[in-house]
């Protein structure tokens, strides 16, 4: 965790970019922040896209769905790379 102090030391000496995103933060303002952030699992995203487990692994296989790596070394398939796919905007990457 940071202290108060150390973080307003980093705010009294931010670039101006810096400031530009805290304000937006503060303000509610951020267009790109992450709406989409769940990991699912095989099943999971096979539900959410009205397919089978095989089609799933087919997806990410030819790369139209993007997995992360848990700690444990489980696959899981981003929330945001479901949808994207179900709206036409399949990713080419494997893994991110």
């Amino acid at each position: 965790m940071v202290s108060r102090g150390n973080t307003l030391e980093k705010i009294m000496t931010a670039d101006e970019a810096t400031l530009a995103r805290v304000d937006e933060l503060l303000s509610g303002k951020v267009a790109d922040a992450p709406q989409d952030r769940k990991l699912l699992n095989f099943k999971q995203a096979a539900d959410a896209l009205g397919v089978s487990k095989t089609t799933v692994r087919r997806l990410i296989r030819d790369g139209r769905l993007a997995t992360v790596e848990t700690r444990l070394g489980r696959r899981r398939i981003m929330s945001k790379s479901i949808t994207d796919f179900a709206l036409g905007a399949a990713t080419h990457n494997t893994e991110v």
